[in-house]
């Protein structure tokens, strides 16, 4: 008799979970059509995220790691009229007084007017960005082959560092450092901490934003120059944001396919995108922006 009861009981049980399962999988299912249809709204705007069936999966600029470069300039409000960004997180970085409070600010989405006070310092990549792109009234320092230790050197002594000393660029960027992929890298990252700390010394009150360097296509890889020198160059260079006034962006994820390398439809040589395609950079730029006075 105990027997048959727990046989009837654990028939009594399977029955049940049969007839609910659909009812909590389809409440499951809602919830997150719902979240998805959230964050659809919030970007559906931007061109670049056409044809991407899940923008919560869209790419998002990596965090600064341990060991951000220590800043005196002033902060920067946190907010703007028409996006307001969520609460600043608090941070205290190493080394920094005991009393001093740290906020890290977080970026917002804005337009092409945002980069008219902006100064763009890169190489041939940069320079299909002026001359491809549609970034507002941006400035660019930028040409075909430039280095990090070359750029140091102008930002020092130079007609870089002229620009970025005259005071009239609140936000720099900065993507360097392809063309030296295949020397040693912690040589070149001296250079690029150099040349950062050059452009805080000569323009104390400006936003600082570092840029990864583009991965190449599976194709264009050699022993040298690959995917894999160009990710330890990029998580080094990560490592100078502090995400109060110098930002680290990585647009990788926007092109690359699935084996991390960039996407071969987007390129005619493997190492530069299409003129089109610079049309969709300048669309991702609008993501990562912080506002200031």
């Amino acid at each position: 008799m105990n027997k048959f009861k727990q046989c009837t009981y654990t028939m009594i049980l399977l029955f049940t979970c049969l007839v609910a399962s659909p009812m909590i999988f389809k409440q499951i299912w809602t919830n997150s059509a719902e979240k998805k249809k959230e964050t659809k709204a919030a970007i559906e705007d931007i061109d670049i995220y056409k044809g991407i069936e899940d923008p919560s999966e869209a790419p998002n600029a990596s965090a600064p790691a341990n060991g951000a470069l220590q800043q005196n300039s002033p902060m920067v409000p946190n907010g703007n009229a028409n996006t307001p960004p969520s609460e600043p997180m608090v941070s205290q970085p190493t080394g920094g007084a005991p009393d001093q409070v740290y906020h890290t600010l977080d970026f917002v989405r804005g337009d092409y007017s945002y980069f008219d006070n902006a100064l763009f310092i890169g190489d041939s990549r940069t320079v299909g960005i002026r001359e491809y792109g549609s970034l507002g009234n941006a400035d660019f320092f930028c040409k075909e082959g430039l280095g990090v230790a070359e750029a140091k050197k102008s930002c020092a002594d130079g007609e870089l560092g002229k620009l970025v000393s005259s005071g009239q660029y609140k936000k720099i960027y900065v993507m360097l450092g392809i063309n030296e992929i295949g020397n040693d890298i912690d040589s070149t990252f001296a250079s690029y901490r150099g040349l950062v700390e050059n452009i805080r010394a000569k323009a104390p009150d400006a936003l600082i934003f570092l840029q990864a360097n583009m991965h190449v296509t599976f194709d264009a890889q050699t022993s040298f120059i690959n995917n894999e020198r160009i990710n330890a160059l990029n998580q080094k260079v990560s490592t100078l944001a502090d995400k109060m006034s110098i930002f680290y962006i990585d647009v990788n994820p926007v092109f690359d396919d699935a084996d991390g390398n960039l996407e071969a439809g987007y390129t005619s040589d493997g190492i530069h995108v299409l003129a089109s395609i610079y049309q969709k950079w300048s669309d991702w730029y609008c993501l990562y922006t912080i506002p200031t006075t």
